[in-house]
């Protein structure tokens, strides 16, 4: 039996299920699901599976659950991933006196492909890129940019601005450690740096759905452009393809789209038609403060969907007033966010500044001081090992607690239908009984 024809055999199983339950009621025709002829879409088909089960107000709980239960649980996780990607053979050596006195230099555009750092975190866009509450890296950067030739430490590090060159200089802050190995001062850092910053990771999330903070940052084509093809190269990881390389026919399409973020405008297929979706920055921003700090997945689910409708308000697309079309549309939503999720996750511990930064002390310290980034396009071969590593960590964290809600659904399905069986076997029972002997009759007189 094929993998597609299992996946079909859950589905049956659960309409069969489902029909006990609600009398006959016709199910849907889940072959339509793509999920379940693609060997690659794990995330995908559990979500499918989930809509099934419990319907579209299940998929607004996991994008809750993934901001609260999912994101409180990952940092600790991805570290000890991550700790392992820098385990190298010359792990056990000491800190090469040239990186201790002089550090690296690499120019801001090879580990700041965004620009964030350049922009203010008291301004209005630096608010929703930024967690004021608490230093991380490149907020430290940010600092350093303004004060062009003061080191600002950050964790193990001194990160240092070149006006002139537009380049940082990294150096080793060796206050506490003063003569680490090599393999030390990578866990050191890893260990004391914030990796996972959950209002970031929802700014950055909403953002890619609905492109608001291109537009708002006024970035071009060409920035946004060059973002979206490394997405598409991480996504291609997450669904196992490890080719880093775009087909020829991806490229137009990452071009439209770029230019739909800078407009702030996104059209979506959400299969009842395409879709614009337009959320203003006030509501990026109102959403974003609203459940950065929330612990509750049912309030966050709510926020979110509430953007649906916020961002398509001015659609006049008359397809999208059935209530029919209205759960399509959502769905498509969701899904997105989740896969955008997970994407956001991996972009954290693979191609974010401080990372880019790490990989670059990497490759110094492999190569005799020469420092090997360019982009993180161009540079992903490179470090292929390491991003793997950290998309199937990913992706078994976000699949878990998936399943674990589908779980928690199908139990609750499967309650009345074994009260049902039993009920059955029970009546079973009793007739069997009544039709024997006198004897069998007062048992079953006896049993009724």
């Amino acid at each position: 039996m094929s993998r597609a024809d299992n996946k079909r055999k859950v589905f049956k199983n659960i309409g069969a299920l489902s029909s006990l339950n609600m009398e006959g009621n016709k199910q849907k025709q889940t072959d339509l699901f793509p999920s379940i002829n693609n060997k690659s879409d794990t995330i995908p088909y559990l979500l499918d599976v989930l809509k099934v089960v419990a319907g579209t107000e299940a998929l607004k709980e996991v994008i809750g659950g993934m901001f609260t239960k999912v994101i409180g649980t990952a940092e600790p996780k991805l570290k000890t991933a991550l700790k392992k990607q820098f385990i190298q053979s010359n792990s056990n050596e000491y800190l090469p006196a040239t990186f201790k006195t002089n550090g690296i230099s690499v120019p801001v555009k090879s580990i700041d492909t965004s620009g964030k750092f350049k922009i203010s975190p008291t301004s209005s866009s630096g608010n929703i890129l930024y967690d004021n509450s608490k230093p991380n890296f490149d907020s430290v950067a940010h600092d350093a940019i303004v004060n062009s030739g003061s080191d600002k430490p950050y964790a193990n590090m001194l990160v240092n601005y070149n006006s002139v060159t537009d380049e940082m200089t990294i150096k080793p802050k060796l206050d506490i450690v003063s003569n680490p190995n090599i393999g030390d001062y990578f866990s050191s850092y890893i260990d004391s740096a914030e990796i996972i910053n959950k209002k970031e990771i929802v700014s950055n999330v909403m953002d890619n759905i609905y492109g608001t903070l291109a537009n708002k940052q006024k970035k071009t084509v060409e920035q946004v452009y060059d973002e979206l093809q490394v997405e598409l190269l991480l996504e291609q990881v997450l669904n196992d393809d490890d080719s880093f390389e775009i087909s020829p026919e991806k490229y137009d399409e990452l071009l439209q789209k770029a230019r739909e973020m800078v407009n702030g405008v996104v059209n979506y297929d959400m299969g009842c038609g395409m879709m614009s979706a337009s959320l203003s920055f006030n509501d990026l921003n109102n959403l974003v403060s609203n459940i950065s700090g929330s612990t509750n997945p049912f309030a966050i689910g709510n926020a979110v969907e509430a953007t649906i409708d916020q961002s398509t308000s001015g659609n006049t697309n008359t397809a999208a007033t059935t209530v029919e079309n209205k759960e399509t549309i959502k769905d498509g939503f969701f899904q997105k966010i989740v896969n955008s999720f997970t994407l956001k996750l991996l972009q954290a511990v693979t191609t974010a500044p401080q990372i880019r930064v790490l990989f670059g002390i990497m490759s110094s310290l492999q190569n005799n001081g020469d420092v090997s980034l360019t982009s993180p396009k161009e540079d992903m071969k490179k470090f292929k090992i390491c991003i793997k590593c950290m998309a199937k960590e990913i992706m078994k964290m976000v699949a878990e607690f998936i399943f674990m809600l589908a779980v928690t659904y199908l139990t609750i399905l499967l309650k009345p239908v074994i009260k049902k069986i039993i009920k059955e076997k029970i009546n079973q029972y009793v007739n069997i009984l009544k039709s024997l002997t006198p004897a069998g009759k007062i048992a079953a007189a006896l049993t009724g």
